[in-house]
């Protein structure tokens, strides 16, 4: 098959891209072709930052709330052409199917090829892209993003929580939506055991998320503030941007912990991997998720993990089994339940083993792949989704 994935960025780091990344390559014997936003007007050849092929393109949204009057000017002027050049790399390439994954605004001319061209159209939605806010949104969406879903053949949840919360808000997709588990590269992971000291001979909890109000950040600063008391030696390493970052360093300051808790931004595949792997406890303190693929990769890790019950986390963490799972929301549970894993090793090994096989058996790239080439074929020889 030939098959266009449709992604907002081009970067290595972030769930969503690391997901997309794993299934273009678990689809090597299928012809993979990326495009994403921005750039020029006219169609650009690139390599990919996961080494594959792609294109970039100016793709304007219908209607910008800032700029209302010239989004829709510069829209209309620029619709044919941009729909000419997305329809020749569709011919050009011999595409069957166009995978948009975290659908934008700007996305909505592949909405209307759909309807002009002999393809199949699938939206993968991940989280922020329906619900910025966490669910329930109950608000109202824009054209654009209900008519892309409206054209689409199939749309795809990241968890079973995900896809139950999309249908109250779209109940009319019930018919074509299914959830597909995120998968991760296991093997890119596979080297990093039990914990060891690291260069600095330091212990630390390890925390990956952005620095927004969904992460619930505050929870964990306010939660490792109790840890301190009795624990001093143990640091909190955060990973991760955001607009509520410097918030969060204030709130560290507040809390005296300024010298215990390092804010280090985004870091690169490979300080991720090494991070985790030295690691005492991984930890995610969210508020709403859609899936949590960093969980799964801290499994994958063989770590001992502690992260809220909400959204798709306990179709990956089974307490008291593969991990620990708290409320949300509640320092003082949070601190409790690290306080346990930390004095205790030898739970700590065996959650970090338990969730290690639930991750190879339900969550690597290969199982979600293997689900997603299902959906295409099918599709593909004109069958329906679900």
């Amino acid at each position: 098959m030939n098959v266009l994935l449709v992604v907002p960025w081009d970067q290595e780091f972030g769930g969503v891209a690391s997901v997309v990344g794993n299934l273009a390559r678990c689809l090597s014997r299928h012809h993979v072709v990326f495009l994403y936003p921005g750039g020029p007007n006219r169609l650009r050849q690139k390599r990919t930052t996961w080494g594959f092929s792609g294109y970039d393109i100016n793709l304007r949204a219908l209607f910008i709330r800032d700029r209302p009057i010239r989004s829709v000017v510069a829209f209309l002027v620029f619709f044919l052409l941009t729909m000419y050049q997305l329809e020749r790399v569709i011919r050009s390439q011999g595409i069957q199917i166009v995978n948009i994954h975290y659908p934008l605004e700007a996305f909505v001319y592949f909405g209307v090829l759909r309807w002009f061209l002999p393809i199949r159209l699938v939206v993968s939605v991940h989280g922020a892209d329906l619900f910025p806010d966490g669910p329930p949104r109950r608000g109202r969406y824009s054209w654009s993003l209900r008519f892309l879903l409206f054209s689409s053949d199939a749309v795809v949840a990241p968890s079973q929580a995900f896809l139950k919360d999309c249908l109250l808000e779209f109940p009319r997709a019930a018919k074509k939506a299914l959830f597909i588990h995120n998968g991760i590269d296991i093997q890119e992971l596979a080297q990093a055991g039990e914990a060891t000291e690291t260069a600095e001979g330091r212990r630390y909890l390890l925390c990956i998320a952005a620095n927004n109000q969904l992460k619930a950040l505050d929870v964990l600063l306010r939660a490792f503030a109790r840890i301190s008391e009795t624990h001093r030696v143990v640091r909190l390493l955060l990973v991760g941007d955001g607009p509520l970052r410097r918030q969060h360093e204030e709130l560290a300051r507040s809390l005296s912990l300024q010298d215990r808790v390092e804010f280090l931004g985004w870091r690169s595949r490979a300080e991720v991997s090494r991070l985790l792997r030295d690691c005492e406890i991984f930890v995610l303190p969210s508020r709403s998720e859609p899936f949590g693929v960093v969980v799964a990769e801290a499994l994958a890790c063989q770590k001992a993990v502690v992260a809220s019950a909400v959204g798709g986390i306990p179709e990956i963490v089974e307490n008291g089994r593969t991990g620990v799972l708290v409320e949300p929301d509640h320092p003082a549970a949070l601190a409790r339940e690290l306080l346990t894993l930390l004095e205790d090793g030898s739970l700590r090994k065996s959650l970090g083993h338990a969730g290690y096989q639930r991750v190879v058996e339900c969550f690597s790239r290969e199982t979600m792949s293997a689900r997603y080439e299902s959906l295409y074929s099918a599709l593909a020889s004109g069958s329906r989704a679900v």
